[in-house]
């Protein structure tokens, strides 16, 4: 199954980077703007078994996607997989490592996922899923390192 892994270096400490993350509103704030993100009724805070349900534009249209927050290891990692949505699979692994410095943190987003079947594999293929998440994550890691940033400069 195909992964994609994105790393991210922020100023700040695991406990203030996973607070941030586990607020719905945060991640919605951080979405590029093209994908139209929203959720519909979040929590202020999610939690072991929360379900985030959104909104997003991809591929010409609008789709509604649930996710269901699978495991929470306060304050180093959580993870969503998606129940209802278009993919056969989706694991979204938000992982928060101490970095060599001691001011920062390397945030770590690890996605698993298989393509849909049928006729919308044909257009939402492997190659097209990559290709936007590292769109999206680029725009997510430049957004992250304008919300954190380097307290000397």
């Amino acid at each position: 199954m195909p992964i994609f892994e994105s790393r991210t270096d922020l100023f700040g400490s695991v406990d203030q980077v996973f607070d941030f993350l586990i607020r719905p509103v945060n991640l919605q704030a951080i979405a590029p703007p093209a994908m139209q993100f929203v959720y519909v009724t979040p929590p202020d805070v999610i939690e072991l078994g929360s379900r985030l349900t959104c909104k997003a534009q991809a591929y010409g249209m609008v789709q509604e996607l649930t996710y269901e927050i699978v495991e929470l290891n306060s304050p180093s990692k959580f993870r969503e997989k998606m129940v209802e949505g278009p993919l056969k699979l989706w694991l979204h692994d938000y992982i928060i490592e101490p970095h060599e410095s001691p001011d920062r943190v390397t945030l770590i987003n690890r996605i698993e996922f298989e393509p849909p079947g049928g006729l919308l594999g044909f257009i939402v293929t492997e190659e097209s899923i990559l290709d936007a998440l590292d769109d999206g994550f680029d725009y997510r890691r430049k957004a992250l390192e304008k919300k954190f940033l380097n307290p000397n400069s």
